[in-house]
């Protein structure tokens, strides 16, 4: 047997060629045959990739396809065998034809199938025959983001101010009819705990149609995000409840100041601050009145302001004053301004300073057993001239009332001015002539 398989293997070694030639001429004749025999024939072409190209008009009015085409194209072709016989899926275009797209909305429109190369062929059947697209408007909207952080707590003292988003807006880009369905956006801080000092932190985007929640991976194959790393900031402050405490100013030396007895209304309120600054703080000094202020049967009010970065908890924007003015009365003193109770101070070496105002009316102030039995003689009118700008000529100056005697209770109610004439002294009128 083995020497039956090496005397085969010998003869083909020896006739090789002669073997090829046949192999050829059989190949050629099956040919011949095929090409008599069976002119014609038909093959099933799978897998053609369905393309949509979008028309000039589309791009124009931002009108894009929403919904891929998930379709391949099938065909079946008759034609000579030796012409169609290599050809594959590669060697044909299946298009969508968009012309008749001029809005959004569901469209079915036909499929166009063609081939790429010159051979001859007939497309006998081909499916799907048409595809449904969805067309929409792609537009860009920008949001404001709200800042929240449901799961954090703070302890006893503390205050969570603003809660805020970084970046503030965010713009979504991508279907006008899902951009439209959104009503706002939340950054929702993953802190979970408790804080007691300002943090920034990582957060997840909750995206709203009114009071529903749409998740985000719903609508990421519609839209796009500007960005996806947003960041919630927890402003922490510091609380402390103060009471409120009031500065009189104006009133002269000899006034017995602790006379005068009032209330502020609220006595404190809540306030929060960014920092420990407030530990040291034991009350909350609102601001400063005038004596010549106050008025019988009126309360004054001041506004309360505190330091940038501070925030009133109380809500209070403004302090009453109650003033405990109970047998109190107002009195008007007629004040002769003669040289007795007039005091000009500090008058400029090189003028001549003298009065015009002959008379002051003064409302007085005070418990009405005090003031029943007050004269001009009690009180000295001040005419301070430091600082003052003075110019030839008569002008009006202010004045500060005086009262004599030690511990006095009543005040001048009211601002007051006199007029004054200026004039240049004599030698110094001779030196400008000069």
């Amino acid at each position: 047997m083995k020497n039956l398989i090496l005397n085969f293997l010998n003869d083909i070694k020896k006739n090789y060629k002669t073997l090829i030639l046949a192999f050829l001429v059989a190949f050629g004749f099956w040919v011949v045959a095929s090409i008599q025999v069976f002119p014609t024939t038909d093959i099933d072409i799978k897998g053609i990739g369905i393309q949509a190209q979008p028309t000039e008009y589309m791009v124009q009015n931002n009108l894009e396809i929403v919904t891929g085409i998930s379709d391949l194209a099938n065909i079946k072709i008759e034609g000579r065998r030796y012409e169609i016989s290599d050809l594959t899926e590669d060697d044909f275009f299946a298009t969508v034809n968009l012309s008749e797209v001029r809005s959004a909305g569901t469209y079915t429109l036909p499929i166009e199938v063609s081939g790429k190369s010159d051979k001859e062929y007939e497309l006998v059947r081909f499916e799907p025959r048409a595809v449904t697209l969805k067309i929409d408007e792609i537009i860009s909207k920008e949001f404001t983001l709200t800042g929240t952080a449901p799961d954090i707590s703070l302890p006893e003292g503390y205050y969570a101010d603003s809660i805020t988003a970084t970046p503030e807006k965010i713009t979504l880009t991508g279907s006008a009819e899902t951009l439209g369905k959104i009503t706002h956006i939340e950054a929702r801080s993953f802190y979970h705990g408790e804080l007691s000092e300002s943090r920034q932190t990582n957060s997840e985007l909750y995206i709203y149609s009114n009071n529903t929640r749409i998740p985000v991976e719903d609508i990421l194959d519609d839209v796009e995000l500007s960005t996806n790393n947003v960041f919630v900031n927890i402003n922490i402050l510091k609380t402390k409840e103060l009471p409120l405490k009031l500065s009189i100013v104006g009133y002269p030396s000899n006034f017995n100041i602790n006379s005068l007895k009032y209330e502020i209304l609220p006595k404190s309120i809540t306030i929060a601050a960014p920092d420990d600054t407030i530990d040291s703080l034991s009350e909350l000094n609102i601001g400063t009145i005038d004596i010549s202020d106050i008025q019988l049967n009126r309360n004054s009010v001041i506004p309360i302001v505190l330091p940038e970065g501070y925030k009133n908890l109380s809500g209070n924007n403004n302090a009453r004053i109650e003033w405990d003015l109970e047998n109190y009365g107002t009195v008007d003193i007629a004040v002769n301004l003669t040289e007795e109770n007039v005091n000009i101070s500090n008058p400029p070496d090189n003028y001549d300073v003298t009065m015009i105002t002959n008379e002051l009316l003064l409302k007085v102030i005070g418990p009405s057993s005090r003031i029943m039995g007050l004269t001009a003689n009690d009180l000295t009118v001040n005419v301070n001239l430091l600082g003052v700008t003075l110019h030839e000529g008569s002008q009006d100056v202010g004045v500060t009332i005086q009262t004599r005697g030690t511990n006095q209770q009543y005040w001048i109610s009211g601002e007051y001015k006199v007029t004054i004439n200026v004039a240049a002294k004599q030698g110094q009128q001779a030196e400008e002539s000069e």
